[in-house]
């Protein structure tokens, strides 16, 4: 009578059928039915149920079967409008192992995937049917898990290492969806909040583009386990995948040596994901160039099997309906190995098929093909039982299946997009410092000089063309002499270049007064702007980083960053920034920190200082 459906609501058509309730919606929306036991005051928060038979008192406040059928508000009607009736999750029992699940179900997902999922078999007891776009998640209790969790008994609680279930998202239809049921769809994000707008019609395709990669030295390149930070543009919301692959060849996510970011991106657009330089068993990437590869995910679909003892005939088959999948119609996914969560602990062997019992089958291969999937037709995701055998309510107890969360899944890919990502050592600083005479009584020397003798004077380094003029009084150069005599003004000039690979922070130069010259204080009294506008006194220093030019006052009057110590006074100009006495005297300046030139001209990395003195 069941199997034959309702009869009509007058009792003249489908006469072999059951009689029906039945209601007449006074308009168009979305109803929600809710079935009651005949005890609807007996409540069970166990989550125990009664008595599997169908009479009245022994169901209790159970619900032994029930159908919705959708039809015209013709009572003599008899034709059915499937595709209607949907949730977003069943809870249901069988009363036992080997009642086996031999049903199809249609989720859609929120870009408007549809999909045929059929069971073969599936041998639980009590168990939850509902998706969602992600299975499990992370110890983070966001990122997708791609991996089974662990529970302590059958109703999972207590699940090891801070992994998560995902709360039911996708509704699921019991036939093929009616296409007018599905505007009327509301569709939620994976937190359960409400999303705008309705089920697509028509599948939307995915495509991502513009990979970047900025590290935490500069633009690409990123030191050993500091890692960086990786953007993308992607055309939809969905999940995306990112790969680093160590050899450059091998792009498996589940490969320890590489490194997968996984995550979920609730709207379309430019995406931004950190890495912290580690790969997935958390070793740092070793110093090298590694390609990272990406690809997001349309219409990803999650079917957990929570606490499903048996699967001896493999499956579920998942069946994309309603738009040709690259992997294949049949193509998904699943993992049954142990793994390393985020937070670094472990859930099993790493690398191996998680627990079971003793004489019980499990998963063979533990996982499917991390990049192409599986046919989900075959029996490859079998596991279990076929004999009515006892499932200790205990974690590794019994069956495979049992106390645990098994995610098997599917999605539609997009292209993929790469870019390098280059890892190098503890990079090092390093100030190139280079004295040159710039004027003899005002008059400029422009000569450019490059002195043999000296490594930091050499053109071949990132300093700007031409930028060192001036002379050494060394005769490198028939041009390359300085004639002084008593009283005559000589400026001095010390350029320098922050070119190691790092910045060079905390920067001081302290240069002392040649011998048989005196500073001369008052130089740069007149010439603006200042360093600091509080600065009083005298201005005998000159201090200019790539264009811009400030004078700095002699006296210690902070802010400003530079000051002059008298001839036979203690100064910071030793080792290490040690107190010497200065029989001449000193200038010291505070450069604060310099970038590194990464070539010739790179901004603020590179400048002058200049002061006066005359001679004796």
């Amino acid at each position: 009578m069941e199997l034959a459906g309702p009869q009509s609501i007058s009792g003249t058509g489908n006469t072999s059928g059951y009689v029906p309730c039945y209601y007449t919606a006074p308009r168009t929306g979305v109803y929600d039915v809710v079935f009651f036991g005949p005890n609807t005051t007996q409540g069970n928060p166990d989550g125990s149920i009664n008595n599997f038979s169908t009479d009245n008192n022994s169901q209790g406040n159970s619900v032994a079967a029930w159908d919705v059928t959708v039809r015209s508000n013709d009572i003599n009607s008899t034709q059915d409008f499937p595709g209607r009736l949907f949730t977003y999750y069943l809870t249901l029992f069988t009363g036992g192992n080997r009642r086996f699940l031999n049903f199809s179900i249609y989720p859609v997902t929120n870009d408007g995937y549809q999909y045929r999922i059929t069971l073969r078999g599936l041998d639980p007891d009590g168990f939850v049917v509902y998706g969602n776009q992600v299975g499990f998640f992370d110890s983070d209790g966001k990122t997708p898990l791609y991996r089974d969790v662990i529970g302590g008994d059958e109703n999972l609680a207590d699940l090891e290492s801070g992994v998560s279930l995902a709360r039911p998202q996708f509704a699921t239809f019991l036939n093929l969806p009616n296409q007018a049921a599905l505007s009327a769809v509301t569709r939620y994000d994976i937190n359960g909040n409400q999303l705008l707008g309705s089920i697509p019609l028509i599948p939307v395709r995915p495509s991502v583009s513009d990979l970047k990669f900025l590290g935490k030295f500069n633009q690409n390149t990123s030191v050993v386990n500091q890692g960086g930070t990786f953007t993308f543009n992607s055309s939809i919301a969905g999940n995306y995948q990112l790969v680093i692959s160590r050899d450059g060849i091998d792009f498996d996510p589940t490969n320890p040596n590489n490194r997968a970011l996984r995550g979920v991106m609730f709207n379309l657009g430019i995406q931004s994901v950190d890495w912290n330089g580690q790969d997935n068993s958390g070793v740092a990437f070793p110093v090298g160039t590694y390609p990272a590869r990406i690809r997001v995910h349309a219409g990803e679909y999650h079917f957990p099997l929570l606490d499903a003892e048996n699967n001896v005939n493999g499956g579920p088959t998942i069946e994309l309906l309603n738009e040709t999948n690259p992997l294949g119609r049949y193509q998904a996914f699943y993992d049954d190995r142990g793994y390393r969560t985020l937070a670094g602990t472990t859930v099993g062997t790493v690398g191996q098929v998680l627990c079971a019992a003793t004489g019980t089958t499990r998963p063979s291969p533990p996982a499917s093909n991390a990049i192409t999937g599986f046919d989900s037709r075959g029996s490859e995701r079998s596991f279990g039982v076929s004999t009515n055998t006892p499932q200790p309510n205990q974690r590794c107890g019994g069956s495979f299946g049992n106390t645990k969360g098994l995610d098997i899944w599917t999605y539609f890919p997009s292209n993929t997009e790469t870019a390098p990502v280059r890892i190098i050592d503890n990079p090092s600083a390093n100030l190139r410092l280079v004295k040159r005479i710039t004027a003899l009584n005002n008059i400029a020397y422009t000569d450019v000089i490059d002195d043999p003798a000296d490594s930091s004077d050499d053109s071949s380094r990132n300093w700007t063309m031409n930028y060192i003029v001036g002379r050494t009084g060394k005769g490198i150069t028939a041009a390359d002499s300085v004639p002084v005599k008593p009283g005559d003004s000589l400026e001095y000039t010390i350029y320098f270049l922050s070119d190691g690979s790092s910045a060079a922070q905390n920067v001081t130069i302290c240069d002392l007064i040649p011998p048989n010259t005196t500073f001369i204080p008052n130089t740069f009294n007149t010439s603006t702007p200042k360093d600091s506008p509080t600065s009083a006194g005298n201005f005998g220093m000159q201090l200019t980083i790539d264009s811009a030019t400030v004078y700095l006052s002699n006296a210690d009057d902070v802010p400003d960053r530079g000051q002059f110590f008298a001839p036979g006074t203690a100064a910071p100009c030793g080792a290490n920034g040690a107190s010497v006495i200065v029989p001449n005297g000193a200038i010291m300046l505070k450069l604060n920190n310099l970038p590194h030139a990464t070539t010739k001209g790179t901004p603020n990395s590179f400048g002058f200082i200049r002061f006066r003195a005359r001679v004796n």
